[in-house]
């Protein structure tokens, strides 16, 4: 029996752990996400397709490679994963270690994106940081998992390859009509913002 718990770890500072979060906004209509713990069978339990390790956001845009298995267990569980009936298996992008020292003045758009020159994008979720002030100190902030598998099957079409694949990070200023433009020079680049790791799974049995 596995259990999923998203947990928050402190380092150097108490009353802030009562404040401070790091959210996901639905991907449909800005519905919130909720996030809950399961308990998995043995025969159900994740499997790590791509990942991405200490990935440092103090750039307006930062972007990080996801190398995705073209052959192998792992290039075989993606495909059944999207070819399973829905609910059957879940892809999901989990973010781990999230450390920040200062509030990084934006929030962030997630995306799954392909790569290259003309690249296509699916928005993941939005990071935003309430609670973090100056006095705060370093600190790790919790886990967070997204279920990505309809932004995957968007990403891929009618190729029977699953395209090659970066996470993206993109400031905003949380509204409708927030640019880059008006966004990157709100960033704190001396926020300390980190990811420890970006990792795509499947989660269940194809």
């Amino acid at each position: 029996m596995r259990q999923r718990t998203f947990s928050a770890t402190v380092a150097g500072f108490g009353p802030w752990l009562l404040g401070a979060a790091i959210s996901f906004s639905a991907a449909c209509g800005g519905a919130a996400t909720t996030w809950e713990t399961r308990d998995m069978p043995n025969d159900e339990a994740a499997t790590t397709l791509a990942a991405a390790e200490q990935i440092r956001i103090d750039q307006p845009t930062v972007t990080a490679r996801l190398p995705i298995a073209r052959s192998g267990p792992a290039a075989d569980h993606l495909r059944q994963a999207l070819a399973a009936p829905a609910g059957r298996a879940n892809i999901e992008l989990t973010l781990d270690g999230i450390t920040v020292a200062q509030p990084p003045g934006v929030l962030f758009n997630v995306y799954l994106s392909t790569t290259g020159p003309n690249p296509r994008r699916e928005y993941v979720g939005t990071l935003s940081f309430f609670g973090v002030t100056h006095r705060s100190g370093h600190g790790s902030l919790p886990s967070r998992t997204f279920d990505v598998t309809e932004q995957l099957q968007a990403l891929k079409g009618q190729s029977p390859q699953i395209p090659d694949l970066q996470v993206v990070f993109e400031a905003t200023n949380g509204t409708a009509e927030s640019t880059l433009a008006l966004a990157g020079p709100l960033l704190n680049r001396q926020a300390g913002l980190r990811v420890g790791s970006v990792r795509l799974q499947v989660e269940g049995k194809p």
